[in-house]
């Protein structure tokens, strides 16, 4: 059972207040993990037994980790709030009533799955290049794809930001394609044909590692179950 955490994760797991206003509150002295003056987000927090206040407030140790699926519809956000007023993913996670966060974010007419959760250190791996963790999407095109164009996107091609290749494509019709990758750049799937001429006109995400959206339906929010978490975790090596 783990009995300490990081500074920087304790706050942003237990509370509302995100890792930019963590670090400026430590730069400004308002930071103490019993009534010393901390410095830095790797400070050792040892749960329930450190006091950890932040800028006058103490922050409780009361959440350990949880896991959800979510069902992202057209037309939603992928942001926790919008100042236009906008659904956003917030709209649906809110009624948790626990600090969460969404993990792969998807434009806003994008539908697909997303990973909802307070587990810094897997949202980190699921999303960052190095882990190479694999996302399915399904895309519709405005038009008929070229057998060049198929082999260009499994052979490899270049984007305004880099290197770009998918490591499965599978035809569903002359217009319809199931994609997988392990990049996570903002738009990856749109820019890449884009690049070769096509509009996409359909896009949604069906599996991010070992979770997929079978059985769900659009603004689902699912826990996820311990079979599901535990081959995440094997997919990802995480070993706690």
């Amino acid at each position: 059972m783990q009995t300490s955490l990081p500074l920087e994760e304790f706050v942003t797991t237990q509370s509302y207040i995100s890792r930019r206003d963590l670090l400026r509150f430590i730069n400004e002295g308002r930071v103490f993990i019993n009534d010393e003056s901390v410095d830095n987000l790797k400070a050792e927090v040892k749960l329930k037994k450190d006091t950890v206040v932040v800028d006058g407030d103490v922050i409780q140790y009361q959440f350990s980790y949880v896991y959800y699926k979510f069902f992202k519809p057209k037309g939603v956000l992928s942001t926790m709030e919008d100042p236009k007023g906008r659904r956003c993913v917030g709209d649906y996670i809110r009624k948790i009533g626990m600090p969460l966060f969404p993990v792969g974010r998807l434009d806003k007419d994008t539908t697909g799955l997303m990973i909802i959760t307070n587990d810094g250190a897997l949202s980190h791996q699921l999303m960052h290049p190095s882990f190479e963790c694999s996302k399915v999407y399904h895309v519709t095109l405005d038009k008929r794809v070229s057998k060049q164009t198929i082999e260009r996107l499994k052979v490899g091609f270049f984007l305004e930001d880099g290197p770009m290749s998918f490591s499965q494509v599978s035809m569903v019709s002359d217009r319809d394609f199931i994609l997988t990758t392990n990049q996570g750049r903002n738009r990856l799937v749109r820019r890449s044909f884009e690049h070769f001429g096509y509009r996409v006109t359909f896009l949604k995400r069906l599996q991010i590692a070992t979770i997929d959206l079978k059985g769900m339906a659009f603004g689902d929010l699912i826990s996820l179950s311990k079979h599901e978490i535990k081959s995440l975790r094997s997919n990802l090596n995480i070993l706690r």
